[in-house]
């Protein structure tokens, strides 16, 4: 079974068409890339998978589940976009389990993730710092 696909996928704003008719199919354990030059369509593709813009045309699949109407937050979607997308006011912690929080999940088990995400990618001890006290590898791994 595919995990990921996108059956002719197409988005317009406006006159300008910034995808059209994109299809692509993704196995599970597959590992797959977008590689383009600027302004063809890459981020906005992206987009619409995780939810952020409904496609013009087309359906998008994820585990053969339509969800192309579905909003992000129902997807379990997750993205990481080219700047670093941080929210300047919160800590590496409260960044790093904010979609938790949202899903209401309780906090111990938020604490303990957040833990384990903070040590994985080598910023364990980070949690109470602020985004402008970090570099911009370290800003971007949060």
């Amino acid at each position: 079974m595919h995990q990921v696909e996108i059956r002719g996928v197409s988005k317009s704003f406006g006159s300008i068409h910034a995808v059209s008719d994109c299809t692509i199919s993704v196995r599970e354990g597959e590992f797959f890339s977008l590689l383009g030059p600027s302004g063809c369509g890459k981020t906005t593709t992206l987009s619409m998978l995780a939810g952020f813009v409904p496609p013009s045309t087309g359906q998008i699949l994820l585990q053969g589940e339509d969800v192309t109407r579905l909003p992000p937050e129902r997807r379990n979607i997750g993205i990481v976009f080219q700047n670093y997308a941080v929210f300047p006011h919160m800590t590496v912690a409260g960044n790093v389990g904010y979609g938790l929080k949202l899903r209401k999940v309780p906090k111990a088990e938020i604490q303990r993730k957040v833990r384990e995400a903070l040590v994985q990618v080598d910023l364990d001890g980070y949690e109470d710092r602020i985004p402008n006290e970090l570099s911009g590898g370290e800003q971007q791994r949060v």
